[in-house]
């Protein structure tokens, strides 16, 4: 009987479970998997592979392990093969001395890769965990290999468990079942979670005495809840109450603790992701029907997805609280942003669709929950140093952000405005533009950077870097390697202090690179995340020998840190300044997204220009616009112009007319219009002897260019006689 410990001989092999007991309670829709037997020949390439491995034999070692994977072994049957020969000890002895291996270490390595691969496959195994939660009734040998299995499967054994305490007939196997929940820790917290609100009061009571006993603090809004549940019967309440108290919990509101879980979920806290090295992990839900189920999703969307469900239990508890209704907006346009990377496309009845979409797109709850949540939502991506959040945010508050709800500051900040004095350079352009385009009425502080922001893409990109070494040669050396990989502007020093003092108002850092001793070098660092210019900059060091391995361990939770050998090639220190600047949203833009952003600097200096803004000085961009008059062409040169001719200075109007004097075809009578349209709004700022040149220009010119200065002259308001002038000159 199943409520019955299994009568097994004293000789039954450790690793399998009466097989009549495991069939007899094994799900219906759970079928047994294939059975693998190992060929002689796979058995015997596995020995030799081991073998000529633990002598040193690099040749053998690779040409075994080959033919191995040659015979069409998959990962699972590997490591089932590894059991079944009981060498998993000689097999761990073995790729502790492969791994290393002259000639075989890259083959000993993917070993190793697929047999852990295989082992986590086999001990996830549906099958396998069913006939291990049984075997927890059989005999002490029986149960002791089953909670071997289980503690392997980790939470992927919680559904069978679960079931196994809800099982009254059974009191041993559910005590048992009760006692692996135990030592699965902090794994089986969030199915258990999950599917506590929704279990008979029994069951409830007995899962609350769990996970007060395995003590991890993310389940207490969970119990709270339950506790304060009025549908909760009184002995449920009180082991609710009760195991609160063991966490620690001393809230008494279930929504503020659903909000800060939500947070915690959304800074991707490291404790909270089952299983962080996982290409998936699992969400998990309940219901009567079908019980405690998962579903498995990228690890990389997965704080997203926990954040927005924990926000939304804050949000059925207390409808009003903005902080949890900004972490929704902000988890899940986050999410978004990973989909898109990831090219994730949901059908609507994939079990996945469930899970990663709702109704609305996280666009629009981002825009309808209005500019107030936007910004906190983008204090929070400040908060992380997330790029491509913080770019999203600022997108949606140029969609639902006036001017008011911008610059007031909220809660003593003003997400907004620290963009502008963010490392990333689209971030702080992007938000200068919003911030532009909203045309405030009101000063506001940092206001002095929004034209300087958007005037710093108008000829290049605005991509700045800065190298940071003690010794003179040495900075400049590695200033010409910067700029070689399309760094156009290098800015170098002693320090980050001395490289601020050379920066223009404003200007901030797309790339660092420092080289220096091991001390020195850490100081660098810590002072530059301090930084007004630099705190999210990309950081390559350049380092020697033990200090590069000791700057590798240092830094590998920071991917905006690439640690580069001095002695390295050139191709590989472009690709350690890739990989630091991947982490912080890119550093080379695009030909197609420098044109775009040149585009949109230049309509959004125009819209100040011709407001007349109090709170906007175009005037500040003059020397970048000139700039871009001499080196620019087509569309843009005109669009230049088109700002120039509103600048109220006789520097912007006598450079249009050097530019129109000099130009040829369409473009002259272009500049001559745009001479025209700065004369008629702030008289004639120009110099004698351009005046002069302009008579001579009429003279020689026919059609639209003496058309266009035509217009110009007229609008100079010189003397009518000139005119006249013109008219009893000879044709030529």
């Amino acid at each position: 009987p199943a409520d019955e410990p299994a009568d097994e001989p004293a000789d039954e092999p450790a690793d399998e479970p009466a097989a009549e007991t495991a069939s007899a309670n094994a799900p219906a829709a759970t079928n047994p998997p294939d059975q693998f037997v190992a060929t002689a020949a796979q058995s015997h390439d596995l020995d030799m592979a081991l073998h000529y491995i633990l002598i040193g034999d690099a040749t053998l070692a690779k040409a075994s392990i080959q033919a191995l994977f040659d015979s069409e072994i998959n990962d699972e049957q590997l490591a089932q093969l590894v059991d079944e020969k009981g060498i998993r000890e000689k097999l761990e002895r073995s790729l502790t001395r492969g791994r290393g291996m002259e000639g075989a270490g890259e083959l000993v390595a993917e070993l190793e890769s697929r047999y852990l691969a295989g082992t986590r496959a086999t001990s996830r195994n549906a099958f396998r965990i069913e006939e291990a939660v049984q075997g927890l009734g059989g005999s002490m040998r029986q149960e002791m290999v089953s909670r071997q299995r289980l503690l392997a499967a980790g939470a992927f054994a919680v559904p069978a468990l679960l079931k196994a305490l809800e099982d009254g007939k059974n009191l041993r196997l559910a005590h048992s079942a009760r006692s692996v929940l135990v030592e699965i820790k902090r794994l089986a917290v969030a199915p258990l979670c999950a599917a506590l609100a929704d279990l008979d009061p029994d069951t409830q009571r007995k899962v609350c005495e769990v996970l007060g006993e395995i003590g991890y603090p993310s389940s207490q809004p969970y119990i709270f809840d339950l506790a304060t549940n009025p549908a909760t019967t009184a002995d449920v309440r009180t082991a609710a109450l009760r195991a609160y108290s063991r966490l620690g919990g001393t809230s008494q509101d279930a929504a503020s603790q659903y909000t800060a879980l939500a947070r915690r979920f959304f800074d991707q806290t490291p404790s909270l992701i089952p299983y962080a090295g996982d290409l998936n992990n699992v969400i998990w839900s309940y219901d009567n029907r079908n019980g405690l189920t998962g579903i498995a999703i990228p690890t990389t969307l997965y704080c997203e997805t926990m954040a927005i469900q924990t926000a939304t239990e804050a949000l059925r508890r207390d409808p009003t609280s903005e902080l949890a209704l900004a972490i929704y907006v902000a988890a899940d346009l986050r999410r978004s942003v990973f989909m898109g990377l990831l090219e994730i496309q949901t059908a609507s009845e994939s079990p996945e669709s469930s899970i990663l979409t709702t109704r609305y797109s996280a666009e629009f709850f981002g825009t309808a929950s209005g500019a107030r949540i936007a910004q906190m939502a983008l204090g929070f991506a400040i908060d992380a140093n997330d790029v491509m959040l913080a770019r999203e945010c600022i997108r949606v508050l140029g969609a639902n952000g006036g001017a008011a709800t911008l610059i007031k500051p909220m809660s003593g900040r003003s997400p907004i405005i620290e963009c502008l004095l963010f490392a990333d350079r689209r971030v702080r352009f992007e938000a200068a533009v919003v911030l532009a385009k909203s045309l405030p009425v009101e000063s506001f502080q940092q206001q002095s950077l929004v034209v300087p922001v958007l005037a710093s893409m108008i000829q290049s990109g605005g991509m700045t870097g800065a190298v940071i070494a003690s010794v003179e040669e040495d900075r400049q050396s590695l200033a010409t390697r910067i700029s070689s990989v399309g760094v156009n502007t290098v800015t170098t020093g002693d320090s980050i202090s001395e490289i601020e003092g050379k920066l223009s108002l404003g200007q901030t850092l797309d790339l660092i690179v420092i080289q220096g001793a091991h001390a020195s070098v850490n100081d660098a660092i810590h002072t530059i995340r301090l930084s007004r210019s630099a705190a999210t900059s990309p950081i390559v060091v350049i380092a020697n020998g033990n200090d590069a391995a000791a700057f590798s361990l240092e830094f590998e939770n920071d991917s905006r840190v690439s640690v580069f050998l001095a002695s390295a090639t050139d191709a590989q220190f472009l690709a350690a300044i890739e990989s630091a600047a991947g982490a912080a949203g890119g550093i080379a833009m695009s030909p197609e997204e420098s044109a775009k952003y040149l585009d949109e600097s230049l309509a959004v200096l125009r819209m100040i220009a011709e407001s007349s803004s109090a709170i906007f000085d175009v005037r500040v961009a003059q020397a970048d616009l000139i700039g871009a008059l001499a080196t620019s062409s087509g569309t843009v040169k005109s669009s230049v112009a088109g700002v120039l001719a509103l600048l109220s200075t006789d520097t912007a109007q006598r450079a249009l007319m050097d530019s129109a004097l000099s130009a040829t075809s369409e473009d002259q009578a272009m500049l001559l219009m745009s001479v025209a349209t700065s004369a008629r709004k702030f008289g004639n700022l120009l110099q004698p002897s351009q005046i002069e040149s302009l008579r001579t220009l009429i003279q020689n010119s026919y059609d639209s260019t003496a058309d266009a200065a035509g217009q110009a002259f007229g609008a100079l308001g010189l003397p009518t006689s000139e005119v006249v002038k013109l008219i009893l000159t000879p044709k030529k």
